[in-house]
């Protein structure tokens, strides 16, 4: 398993990242249809805690991949766990 782990972990970080830029895109389309979400953070109205949210929407796809990678982790954890040509998921056919 020794290098498909590192396989499996830049699959989930891509994806965690393509889906945080999927999100981010469709808020900001919805921002420059007129919906004055994310202006609202910024502004005044919502003091610290507003300006905070916005920073992390901000980082949303850098939060995607480790999500990402976390969750490749515990969803494959047995097959990243096992050691040895002989166990785990070696690709070689339908041997037990």
């Amino acid at each position: 398993m020794g290098t498909m782990k590192y396989f499996y972990f830049g699959f989930g970080g891509f994806i965690g990242f393509v889906c945080g830029m999927v999100i981010q895109m469709l808020v900001y389309a919805v921002e420059r249809s007129g919906n004055n979400i994310l202006t609202q953070l910024g502004r005044g109205d919502y003091g610290v805690i507003g300006k905070g949210l916005l920073t992390l929407f901000d980082g949303l796809p850098y939060m995607g991949i480790v999500l990402g990678v976390v969750l490749v982790r515990f969803m494959f954890r047995k097959d990243i766990e096992k050691e040895g040509p002989d166990e785990g998921n070696t690709g070689n056919g339908d041997r037990g």
